[in-house]
């Protein structure tokens, strides 16, 4: 969700030069946000929702951020234990490379003394050692493996991230039992791999990744993230600072969607959920602009915020600059 998301929302479709699309093709009809942000039509199967947001800026931030999977298939980015004996709630990370490092709270890395995810959306500055808050996610290990770690691909489903941000080890430890339940892959240490990368998950999710793959079809240039639902309630709104960065993240986020959304909220009569209203979705957005937001990572290379407001929470990443770089806020 773009930093200044607008508390009203009405129904326009945006000009050809608003779009700076490329293409000769009629831009697709959207709901404005504010004077920088909009909503695409949302697109529908069973019981998850999903709107794509654009940005209407004339400005877009160039900044070339690395993110963790590319970083690793480089060798530019390496996550390790703490010194010898290990910490369950840190990881060492060195940013080799000569751009920041985007971590996204929610993203899996395996290996170790414990599997884990990042903790905090955080910036890992260009050249950098650092430690970072992580979570672990396989409650019956603490030996064994390589002291590195590598990435799982993936970002843990939305109830998981949530938690990640917001709760205690306890809380993290309780949904990913529930989830291994749910998805009957449970294992001798609890791990949240088998939702991760085990083929039952993949093949149970595959009707979401067919539909929505043919249904929101080609990415809009000017995208910027989500607002999603389940049951036909708003869940989230996520969105990056650019469409580039969006990119990097579009498929891990999309899977994440679909791994909460299959053991969701569904209709009584099995047909799909109605989308929200606009002024569903504009409650929402109100609330997380309104919501009073403290400071829970400052650092050179950028700052973390949280916030919450009754029944939502939220997080934002911003630039040294100020500039925002990611904001979710979580029903």
């Amino acid at each position: 969700m773009h930093r200044r998301l607008a508390v009203t929302l009405a129904l326009t479709a945006l000009p050809a030069t608003a779009m700076a699309d490329k293409s000769k093709t009629a831009p697709a009809p959207s709901t404005k946000l504010d004077d920088q942000t909009a909503l695409l039509e949302p697109v529908t199967h069973d019981n998850l929702t999903i709107f794509p947001v654009i940005t209407t800026a004339e400005k877009i931030p160039s900044t070339d951020y690395l993110v963790l999977d590319e970083g690793m298939k480089g060798k530019l980015v390496q996550i390790v234990e703490m010194g010898d004996g290990g910490s369950v709630n840190e990881l060492k990370i060195r940013n080799r490379s000569g751009r920041p490092l985007f971590l996204m709270a929610g993203e899996v890395v395996i290996g170790g003394k414990q599997d884990r995810i990042i903790g905090k959306n955080t910036i890992v500055a260009p050249r950098t050692t650092e430690s970072i808050p992580v979570f672990c996610v396989e409650h019956g290990r603490w030996n064994g493996r390589k002291a590195e770690f590598k990435s799982a691909e993936v970002l843990a489903h939305t109830e998981l991230r949530k938690k990640a941000n917001f709760a205690e080890q306890g809380e993290v430890w309780n949904e990913v039992s529930d989830k291994n339940a749910k998805r009957k892959v449970e294992n001798d240490t609890d791990t949240y791999r088998g939702v991760a990368q085990s083929a039952t998950v993949v093949k149970s999710i595959g009707g979401y990744q067919k539909a929505f793959a043919k249904k929101l079809g080609k990415t809009n240039e000017r995208q910027i993230g989500f607002v999603v639902a389940v049951g036909g309630k708003v869940v989230a709104i996520e969105t990056f600072g650019s469409p580039k960065l969006f990119k990097k993240f579009e498929k891990k986020l999309l899977r994440s969607y679909y791994v909460e959304a299959i053991d969701g909220e569904r209709s009584a009569d099995g047909r799909p959920a109605a989308a929200p209203k606009t002024a569903d979705v504009a409650d929402f957005a109100s609330k997380a602009h309104k919501a009073k937001r403290s400071t829970v990572l400052d650092k050179t290379s950028g700052k973390t915020v949280q916030f919450e407001e009754d029944d939502l929470k939220g997080t934002a990443v911003e630039s040294p600059s100020g500039a925002p770089v990611y904001q979710g806020a979580y029903h």
